[in-house]
């Protein structure tokens, strides 16, 4: 089958990369393994990411609602870790708690903090 055969909504066809059926380019899957200390819970569906910058956004948001709910329920912050992988398995990029929390040396912010927006009260004089 050449290039002009192939049914690009078909996944099958793109054995290791899905395709994107409005494109005719292979889009790469990565998966998103989480490491807390010696125990690694492996992600069997992986995600289509255009890049691997698109990837590692998506763990830096993961960890981050990993860590608000350990935070939530008294856990450790320390020891997690997302890895994300390419369809062989091969570590691309790690993004641990720290990556999340620190930018050079300070607590981190992004751009998408929601509680910028939150009313701020002030006290009655």
């Amino acid at each position: 089958m050449n290039s002009s055969e192939r049914d690009w909504n078909d996944s099958s066809t793109c054995p290791l990369f899905s395709c994107n059926r409005f494109s005719r380019f292979a889009i790469p899957r990565f998966f998103f393994n989480v490491r807390d200390g010696a125990d690694v819970s492996h992600d069997r569906e992986g995600q289509e990411f255009t890049n691997m910058e698109a990837a590692r956004r998506e763990a830096v948001c993961s960890n981050r609602e990993m860590m608000s709910e350990r935070l939530l329920h008294g856990g450790s912050l320390n020891h997690r870790q997302i890895e994300v992988t390419d369809e062989t398995g091969h570590v691309l990029d790690v993004v641990s708690s720290r990556d999340v929390l620190f930018s050079h040396g300070k607590l981190r912010s992004y751009e998408d903090d929601v509680t910028k927006s939150a009313p701020v009260s002030r006290p009655v004089k």
